[in-house]
């Protein structure tokens, strides 16, 4: 218990100041820095994962973040039918067209030996996959763009409850990582967390310029929530007696009944907005609680105690073994 003192300390100091901003500012902002605390303990994790356990230093976080914000369009938004009619097949073929370069080429980096003509042949595949995309693929994201760009200009996503996209996310995320491996692994230090920034740079510039994606930089409007909206709440017979029966003491000072109702129609609206925001303390507070019985089991595994191994010394790991029995038995799971 002693060696977790310090960590117990600097969360109650933590969870102290953000009642303190509840009571004497608003609770209002109070959930919602807890909610940002809760967010980046996510992101903490991830990067205590690589950085603490294996000595790896990866600045491509934000990489897999903006795949998460990209799953949560492309899987909540319902389908815009005008852009999937004018442009939404092309498309597709455009994605058959980038499955069917990355096969070809890997078939030709496999079955051929090393010679000028090996490299003649992925060039060729390489610069004709890039002209039938950019034949294809510009007209089509012209007319898809151009389909009422103020509310639209993308092709929507599945139109299912946004719970579903942080799973989409995840495997999301799970792709890029498993790419930057194939890439970067082999480097080191330095080198290594420029190549996992300049791959992060490239996710997230995608993201922001290929509009008819997920409206790059603009506004979603109509993004599902997993929550009830405030608006709501306003309207429900429960919580107007909840806020009531809460806020008594406040309410019955007032003398009047107009006075009495146009108070508690104003702690109504307050509430709804606190309400809301506990309801996303517990969603974030459940998924941290997750990561982090996952991250400890993990810690405390074969995998932990080789990663520990690697960044305590990794000419001793190697020597021992460790490495080359682990990055093969991971390449067999691959």
């Amino acid at each position: 218990m002693k060696q977790y003192a310090n960590v117990i300390t600097a969360y109650a100091i933590m969870i102290g100041l953000i009642i303190l901003v509840g009571i004497f500012q608003s609770w209002n902002i109070a959930f919602s820095i807890l909610n940002l605390c809760l967010i980046s303990a996510v992101m903490t994790m991830g990067a205590n994962i690589q950085w603490g356990y294996a000595g790896l230093i990866n600045f491509g976080i934000m990489g897999y973040t903006a795949l998460g914000g990209l799953a949560a369009v492309l899987v909540s938004v319902p389908p815009v039918r005008e852009a999937w009619q004018v442009g939404g097949l092309s498309m597709l073929f455009c994605l058959f067209v980038i499955i069917l370069i990355v096969f070809s080429v890997r078939y030709v980096l496999k079955n051929f030996q090393k010679s000028k003509r090996k490299n003649i042949y992925i060039a060729a595949i390489i610069v004709t996959g890039l002209i039938i995309l950019r034949i294809v693929s510009g007209p089509a994201i012209h007319s898809i763009e151009a389909v009422e760009p103020a509310k639209t200009g993308f092709l929507g996503g599945l139109g299912l409850p946004i719970i579903f996209s942080w799973i989409v996310g995840a495997f999301f995320a799970a792709g890029l990582a498993y790419i930057i491996g194939k890439v970067a692994l082999g480097l080191r230090a330095d080198y290594l967390a420029i190549a996992t920034l300049l791959i992060s740079e490239i996710v997230i510039a995608v993201i922001k310029h290929e509009d008819w994606l997920a409206r790059g930089v603009k506004n979603v409007i109509g993004l599902k929530r997993p929550v009830p909206y405030e608006v709501n709440l306003q309207s429900e017979q429960w919580f107007i007696d909840l806020v009531a029966k809460w806020n008594r003491g406040v309410l019955d000072l007032i003398s009047t009944a107009e006075e009495k109702q146009a108070a508690l129609s104003q702690l109504v609206i307050e509430s709804s907005s606190v309400f809301v925001k506990i309801c996303y303390s517990g969603l974030f507070l459940i998924v941290v609680i997750i990561l982090l019985i996952i991250t400890q089991k993990a810690l405390y595994s074969p995998w932990g105690r080789m990663m520990r191994a690697i960044r305590d010394n990794e000419e001793a790991a190697n020597a021992m073994g460790k490495m080359e029995y682990h990055l093969m038995k991971w390449e067999c799971l691959m």
